[in-house]
């Protein structure tokens, strides 16, 4: 069995989006973008998301 990045990247958004979170497109979050939740893409952690949700 080949197993592709894409395979395991969809199912890990249907499981986090079941789970109640949130799935976003990488392009529109980008730093730089209006959208932006992070500075660099070093920030790994959308920590205004986190805390929202933390709340």
């Amino acid at each position: 069995m080949i197993l592709k990045e894409s395979t395991v990247e969809k199912a890990a958004l249907e499981w986090f989006g079941e789970l109640g979170y949130a799935v976003g497109h990488g392009p529109h979050l980008a730093p730089g973008e209006p959208a932006a939740e992070r500075d660099s893409f070093g920030d790994v952690v959308l920590v205004g998301r986190w805390r929202r949700r933390s709340a």
